[in-house]
């Protein structure tokens, strides 16, 4: 085994504990663990780290323009504004 690892540039640690998961669940246990990302994310979705962050930031930024009764929307220029979704309470 030490050969082979040796060989191939694995470390021993992984070929056990990819010998572990084919043993226990077969060839689905070696699939990837991004690998179910896959059918979450539209063809061609930038799956990195960053892209991801960057989308949890903006998701973040409008539930909390939400909250406070915000949408944006488009005025007669093109341009984004930030309406109320209903008038300000005054009591």
């Amino acid at each position: 085994m030490q050969d082979f690892c040796a060989a191939n540039g694995v470390s021993i640690t992984s070929f056990k504990k990819w010998c572990n998961q084919y043993n226990e669940c077969g060839l689905a246990g070696l699939a990837r663990a991004d690998a179910a990302l896959k059918d979450v994310f539209p063809e061609g979705a930038d799956t990195s780290t960053e892209a991801l962050k960057r989308e949890i930031l903006k998701l973040r930024i409008e539930v909390e323009r939400l909250k406070k009764n915000y949408t944006v929307q488009k005025n007669e220029s093109g341009q984004m504004e930030y309406v109320r979704l209903s008038p300000k309470n005054t009591k």
